[in-house]
């Protein structure tokens, strides 16, 4: 609380002092897109905030759209590929993973301002009850009672999750581990994880949903008919680079087809999981561009212009913990 406190002290002075509007000037020429992952209505209090960290609430949401609206003037993704199209001044907002919070919360008032989003989908999770595995863990961490866990990592590491703290450390540890590993290694540390922390019920409860399930291939057309873009976020959610080329290959390519054969529209964007610089590497570049995706957006930060390689396109993430002062820090680049 008094972290929060300081920041918006800090940066509402920055914007009381007229920095922001110097710094939007100073990139006027360029564009901003921005990175959601989920809108949620409210945060449920039986689900550990921290759970919540890479969401929105609608009405932080609303409140970011009306403030990018008046400052910068909206773009579509095919803006990003097209030849001719003017990018100063402008922004983008896309949305990773493919939750049906997307499609209840975000897309309602993407339509009430005539915006188009892109959503970029996991296609293997599109009408399932499954979880990403990287939710997978930070759901099993936050909720466990069980006061450690040991795993293999580099080397053999006990976690403890005594507090509540701890136990956000622990997730993130051990996800940012099982980022750089193969999916077979992956999996098996997430089975040991599993194993050693057994108290957690794996199925999604109901004041759960709004958090983790996602979109229904019904759902995903429906966006694409209210005017919403749909993209490829590949079809599990590896990190791509420590893929061999084939396995790369058969991500893109798998989820590139299943897109267009549920939706009936050519599959044009996609994004990186995790999306930074060690996450991709020029193998998936030359896949992407064989396979006849035009573009692609990663998570580095911060602006784009015509110059900008369409298939490294830059992104800012977009997080709870933001209020105003803090959200217009961030996508001036003040704050990283």
């Amino acid at each position: 609380m008094m972290k929060t406190l300081l920041k918006n002290t800090i940066y509402g002075g920055l914007r009381a002092a007229g920095v922001y509007r110097g710094r939007r000037r100073q990139y006027q020429d360029k564009a901003i897109v921005l990175t959601y992952h989920g809108v949620v209505d409210a945060l449920s209090p039986r689900v550990p905030e921290y759970e919540y960290r890479n969401f929105v609430t609608s009405r932080q949401f609303e409140e970011q759209i009306r403030f990018l609206l008046k400052h910068y003037r909206p773009l579509r993704v095919e803006d990003f590929f097209s030849e001719h199209a003017e990018l100063s001044g402008g922004f983008l907002i896309t949305f990773d993973d493919g939750f049906r919070n997307n499609f209840l919360y975000a897309m309602p008032i993407l339509k009430k301002y005539g915006l188009q989003g892109s959503f970029f989908i996991t296609t293997g999770l599109i009408g399932t009850r499954e979880l990403l595995w990287t939710e997978q863990v930070t759901r099993i961490i936050t909720n466990t009672q069980r006061p450690q866990v040991q795993l293999q990592l580099e080397e053999p590491r006990t976690f403890s999750l005594n507090t509540a703290k701890a136990r956000e450390q622990a997730s993130g540890v051990i996800r940012t581990f099982m980022k750089r590993q193969s999916p077979l290694q992956r999996d098996q540390i997430l089975a040991r994880l599993k194993e050693q922390l057994n108290d957690v019920n794996p199925s999604v409860a109901a004041e759960e949903e709004d958090r983790y399930l996602f979109m229904t291939w019904e759902e995903v057309r429906e966006m694409i008919a209210s005017g919403q873009s749909i993209g490829s976020h590949t079809h599990s959610h590896p990190i791509l680079a420590p893929l061999s080329e084939a396995d790369s290959y058969r991500e893109l390519q798998h989820s590139k087809e299943l897109i267009e054969a549920k939706t009936g529209r050519e599959c044009r964007t996609m994004s990186y999981p995790n999306g930074e610089t060690a996450d991709y590497c020029d193998t998936q570049i030359r896949q992407l561009k064989e396979l006849g995706y035009k573009c692609a957006f990663t998570q580095i930060p911060l602006f784009n212009d015509r110059n900008t390689d369409r298939y490294q396109l830059r992104r800012v993430n977009i997080s709870l913990k933001m209020t105003m002062p803090v959200f217009e820090a961030v996508i001036c680049g003040i704050l990283k």
